[in-house]
């Protein structure tokens, strides 16, 4: 619903990221959903799982003992995992 939602109203490329454990190949279906109703615009879709252990979720978003990022290596997908690295 939201890769659906993302390509009806995005006009220009997107970075998209996949921020909770989903299941294997979550990325591989969101890409296709926007591919085959977002037209013309290519967004990149990054995988970004949170490490949060019970107890200490707060402080391990605020400070991640360990970031990862997954994407495409394509020039496009590099791009985008370089943009996300920033941010941390």
């Amino acid at each position: 619903l939201c890769a659906r939602t993302i390509a009806k109203v995005a006009k220009t490329p997107k970075i998209v990221v996949e921020k909770s454990t989903v299941p294997v190949r979550t990325a591989d279906s969101m890409r296709r959903v926007l591919s085959a109703n977002g037209g013309d615009v290519q967004h990149q879709i990054l995988s970004n799982p949170e490490f949060l252990a019970e107890g200490t979720g707060i402080e391990d978003l605020r400070n991640p003992s360990r970031v990862l990022i997954g994407g495409l290596q394509t020039p496009e997908g590099k791009k985008a995992i370089a943009f996300l690295a920033d941010v941390y």
